[in-house]
């Protein structure tokens, strides 16, 4: 693909923002990315029905948001999840218009669901965690290169110390409430103090409670694509207990800086237990590893592996 160097490339995004979900956060942090890339210019459209307030991160940039919808006009797209229903199913783009998807979840891989079917389409594709490439690898079915970049966080670790902690254990189970609810429940006959979680709550007031957490105890979906509360309490400097949800594997390390269990109640609640009895050196222990996990995770290793994807671009398309 040849084009004028001297011109920026327009990059352009799409979003249906009904509710503040992980998906919309990753996005803005891409969205951020390219904007603070030289050579480029980052653009967004949401859709008439999207939700306009303090929970959506574009919220303080509404003003700069495009009023029309003409992917077209685009140098590059960049879409996740849904996003491809806003594009032309037969694709009369110009064949010099790559488009990345970034892909988040195992659901792309379930023949079974949506997702699945845009995998046909050419793309570029960067998931999010090892697991979900090699999910998407094993269908066979993706049109164009895949490629990994692990999910970061803006949380720095080195502004968390692990002290002044008045929460024992932190129930964060707004995705499974009812397995939730029985952890309570076995809980409390055990004597433990806890504070439970069962609805969602705000991400800038979840991360709060990370702070003043001793342990968290995260319920994920079954399948999660990465599952980034767990790196935020892992930044945030509570001891982490995730059950396994596939995405989670390559960076929830069982005794190395979580508690990493199958996904039952058993196993959980064992988990507490286990957790409730560390010494300080080994729990100190797991707290660094924790910390030292969350900081090569940081949003600037995201940031410089999207650079070089995009100073590649024209050879990956």
């Amino acid at each position: 693909m040849t084009r004028e160097r001297s011109a920026a490339r327009r990059v352009l995004f799409h979003r249906d923002f009904r509710a503040p979900v992980g998906g919309h956060l990753k996005l803005w942090h891409y969205f951020n990315h390219v904007a603070a890339l030289p050579g480029y210019c980052a653009q967004i459209y949401f859709t008439p029905e999207s939700i306009w307030d303090e929970h959506n991160p574009w919220y303080g940039i509404r003003s700069t948001t495009l009023n029309q919808w003409n992917p077209a006009d685009a140098d590059l797209l960049f879409v996740a999840g849904m996003d491809w229903l806003a594009l032309p199913e037969t694709q009369p783009l110009s064949s010099r218009q790559p488009i990345i998807n970034l892909v988040q979840g195992m659901r792309h891989a379930d023949p079974a669901h949506t997702l699945y079917q845009f995998l046909s389409r050419r793309a570029i594709r960067i998931c999010v965690s090892q697991e979900v490439a090699a999910a998407i690898g094993k269908t066979g079915r993706a049109n164009g290169p895949i490629l990994c970049i692990p999910n970061g966080t803006d949380i720095d670790p080195d502004e968390n110390p692990p002290s002044d902690r008045d929460i024992p254990l932190l129930i964060a189970g707004y995705k499974n409430p009812a397995l939730a609810q029985q952890l309570a429940e076995r809980l409390t006959r055990a004597g433990k103090s806890f504070l439970l979680l069962d609805n969602f709550v705000p991400r800038a007031q979840f991360l709060q409670l990370l702070a003043r957490s001793e342990v968290a105890l995260l319920l994920p979906l079954p399948a999660e694509g990465f599952y980034l509360p767990a790196l935020e309490a892992m930044a945030m400097g509570a001891l982490v207990i995730c059950p396994d949800c596939i995405g989670n594997r390559s960076f929830c390390l069982d005794r190395y800086n979580a508690f990493f269990t199958p996904y039952d109640a058993q196993s959980l609640f064992d988990a507490v237990m286990r957790a409730d009895k560390l010494d300080v050196a080994t729990k100190t222990q797991l707290q660094r590893a924790a910390y030292d996990t969350a900081r090569s995770h940081h949003l600037h290793h995201e940031a410089t592996a999207l650079k070089s994807i995009l100073d590649d671009l024209d050879s990956l398309w």
